[in-house]
């Protein structure tokens, strides 16, 4: 997102209404996640007609993590994307066409995953900003990560690096990783490779806290088994 879309959609927040706060089947999801680190009564989540409007070009990313395995493959190297959403301190704004009045209306009994993905990214980044003498956060800094042809939610997972050491996004993408991992393999290498980093940095829950019985996937060819081995 250029600075110019920044400044733009910051100011125009004035001009939006107060958004609802999280559904109790929310706050019970964010909690497997968060624990007491987040204070789900400050956060609203808002509808943001001009997200969908803000798109860029990115570079195809390499199908080893499960959040770009769960959607069919890109046929072009180079790929349009419009912003889903941002978040400003506790507030979660998010494109017309993604928003729910409840993103996990049956959790835990069932899921969308999609949904839950998107949800945990974002308060990923409003614990970020409750957290901020721990983490370092502010808006500020995250929207810098948003160069110009660069990629900010591309996973590097190959390093030793403590959760912590991650930019902001890729902090947010990570749990939003760990989310996907856990609802369909959880018992897979890269699952437990996720809990573990995730543990020193969060009070999470323990693996298998999340799972739903019923997940449902946005596209009928993904292939389940070893998606996070």
């Amino acid at each position: 997102m250029s600075r110019l879309a920044i400044t733009i959609t910051l100011l125009s927040l004035l001009l939006v209404a107060c958004g609802r706060p999280l559904s109790q089947t929310e706050r019970k999801f964010a909690t497997t996640l968060f624990g007491a680190e987040l204070s789900a009564n400050k956060v609203r989540v808002a509808s943001f007609t001009a997200l969908s409007t803000l798109t860029s070009m990115r570079t195809k990313r390499p199908r080893t993590a499960c959040r770009e395995r769960i959607w069919p493959e890109p046929t072009t190297e180079k790929v349009t994307t419009f912003t889903a959403a941002f978040v400003l301190f506790n507030r979660i704004n998010i494109a017309a066409n993604l928003y729910r009045p409840d993103y996990l209306p049956k959790y835990p009994s069932e899921l969308s995953l999609p949904a839950a993905m998107l949800i945990a990214h974002e308060l990923t980044h409003v614990w970020q900003w409750q957290n901020r003498k721990k983490t370092g956060y502010s808006p500020l800094k995250a929207a810098r990560e948003h160069r110009p042809g660069a990629d900010p939610y591309l996973l590097n997972l190959s390093s030793k690096s403590a959760f912590l050491d991650f930019p902001f996004e890729q902090q947010s993408a990570i749990v939003e990783e760990y989310v996907c991992c856990q609802n369909l393999d959880p018992s897979g290498g890269r699952t437990k490779r996720l809990h573990e980093m995730l543990k020193t940095a969060l009070p999470i829950a323990t693996i298998g806290a999340q799972i739903s019985t019923a997940v449902t996937v946005p596209w009928s060819g993904v292939e389940r088994a070893g998606i996070c081995a």
